[in-house]
């Protein structure tokens, strides 16, 4: 079928836009970090049979790819569920990546896995606050959050803040974690 010959990043956005916010967030907060797992698995597997400078490799290019398709569709992307599917495409790159690189920003991607996960998982569930009053997901018809909805738009604010890595917020640590050990490693 044609489904099968589609990039593997895009089931994720589509599962999100149609899946209820509830839904999304255990998508996004346990399901992709049960198959990044998996991934964790071939690379032990790899380790083990001698092969980990293939599966570093591999990790840090697949991770890298992963970072530039999902900056591709978020720069257009505008549908608010959509836009956080991509980022977490984006940020299961960031993972590979610290794995990838290893010692420190390896424990920095699985710090990152749990912020992520809390985050993302904020962000449907505040997501899905908007939809309810809004009745779309069309970022463009959603104007006015702070005045119809302050706690939620502000839930909304912090929670793009902390899944964006700004400071204080524990993505900007683990991804700050993981470039530093990027550049101490020469990559």
């Amino acid at each position: 079928t044609k489904m099968g010959l589609a990039p593997l990043h895009t089931w994720l956005p589509d599962a999100h836009s149609q899946a209820p916010s509830p839904v999304s967030a255990l998508l996004s907060g346990a399901l992709l970090n049960c198959a990044f797992l998996g991934i964790l698995r071939f690379y032990q597997v790899c380790v083990a049979s001698g092969d980990s400078a293939f599966a570093e490799t591999l990790l840090i290019v697949l991770g890298v790819a992963s970072l530039l398709v999902a900056a591709a569709f978020l720069i257009r992307q505008r549908d608010y569920k959509r836009l956080f599917a991509y980022s977490s495409v984006e940020n299961m790159g960031i993972l590979a990546i610290g794995v990838g690189l290893g010692g420190k920003a390896a424990f920095a991607a699985l710090l990152h896995a749990v912020n992520h996960s809390l985050c993302k998982a904020a962000l449907f569930f505040v997501a899905g606050n908007v939809l309810r009053a809004y009745g779309t997901t069309r970022a463009g018809d959603v104007t006015g959050v702070s005045r119809r909805l302050p706690i939620t738009g502000a839930l909304l604010v912090v929670g793009v803040l902390a899944i964006g890595g700004s400071p204080p917020f524990g993505a900007f640590v683990s991804e700050y974690m993981i470039f530093n050990a990027a550049l101490a490693t020469g990559h």
